[in-house]
């Protein structure tokens, strides 16, 4: 059987197993009438019932992962048309080619779909919050994306577009832990993109929701834009501002599931960083200086507060911070980065 879901019916995805109909029947104890019944209709995935399948699944090869990508294609497919529909064009090679799960894929061009359309916000915020997370983020990294063969979207500038739109219609809907993740989200993938501070995208009454909106913005433009000014600014704001420092602190953890997701935004007294840890070792290494000086001068000393250990990688964030602070040629990096390694060696 081929793996790209285009329906097949069941005596078509059996035969080259050598099996009959009776056959079947046999292996999966189902009544030759139920098996009949399903036999050469292409549809039959839904005709039959939950047990039947599990009992077809449990017992017949090619079963199971039929069933798998006749689903996904079947979404896949949908989503496609109705992305058309509002102007969007998937690029179906950087979807098939994709490393990312394509559920998680899938997942984001509904998200698209959700943001073009303007739905309603309670619907955009609570489906946006399920992203908060390492594999989702990549699906809408992906989804954002401007480079070919990565980007889900031939032309992502009209959802762009329609999520700065949306933004503000976002932030006004009542307090909400969904509302607060959504705009964090969503502000951190359309800055990311364009590298910039959009005016739209700026919260301008304080509060925890817009300083979380605040800290999406500046992460996203400190990838996209390698603004060292900026990193700057954002310590200085964390050291006036708690919110800001407490807001801080709980995202990497609840990101990379070291810690739960939590609507107080705590997290327990006590946390060993294992994923978070494995996160910074790999951003430090792959993203520009002035995401490093944040790292460096703001979230690991922060991190090094709850969790002394740093995940049991002390030494493997010494060495990765001395290799990466040497190449750096703004003297304020590698000043910040030689002084925390200096306090990490103490440490150890």
């Amino acid at each position: 059987m081929t793996a790209d879901g285009e329906p097949r019916s069941l005596s078509e995805i059996t035969r080259e197993l050598g099996l009959n109909m009776s056959d079947v029947a046999m292996f999966s104890g189902l009544d030759e009438s139920t098996v009949s019944r399903l036999w050469d209709n292409t549809e039959w995935l839904d005709r039959i019932s939950g047990r039947s399948l599990q009992s077809l699944i449990s017992s017949v090869p090619g079963i199971a992962e039929y069933s798998m990508a006749h689903s996904l294609r079947r979404r896949r497919n949908t989503l496609v048309n109705d992305l058309h529909g509002e102007g969007l064009s998937v690029d179906l090679s950087a979807l098939e080619n994709s490393s990312i799960a394509q559920q998680h894929l899938l997942n984001a061009l509904e998200a698209a779909l959700h943001i073009v359309r303007g739905n309603a916000t309670s619907r955009v915020s609570s489906y946006l919050a399920r992203f908060w997370g390492q594999e989702q983020d990549r699906a809408l990294e992906a989804l954002y994306s401007q480079e070919r063969g990565h980007g889900l979207l031939d032309d992502p500038q009209k959802l762009v577009e329609s999520s700065v739109d949306l933004t503000p219609r976002l932030s006004r809907k009542n307090y909400s832990f969904h509302s607060i993740l959504a705009l964090n989200i969503l502000t951190h993938q359309v800055s990311k993109v364009t590298g910039t501070l959009d005016a739209k995208l700026d919260p301008q009454a304080p509060g925890r929701q817009n300083a979380f909106m605040m800290r999406g913005v500046v992460m996203g433009s400190l990838i996209g834009s390698n603004d060292l000014d900026l990193a700057e600014r954002y310590r200085r704001q964390l050291i006036r501002t708690p919110v800001y420092a407490a807001l801080e602190e709980w995202s990497f953890p609840t990101y990379t599931r070291d810690g739960r997701i939590s609507s107080d935004f705590t997290l327990p007294s006590s946390l060993l960083l294992l994923n978070t840890a494995r996160e910074v070792l790999r951003e430090i290494t792959s993203y520009n200086d002035a995401y490093l000086y944040y790292l460096v001068s703001t979230y690991i000393p922060l991190a090094l507060q709850r969790d002394p250990t740093f995940g049991g990688r002390i030494g493997d964030l010494i060495s990765a911070l001395h290799r990466r602070g040497a190449a750096c040629r703004e003297r304020k990096i590698r000043v910040a980065c030689e002084k925390l390694v200096k306090q990490l060696r103490g440490m150890a």
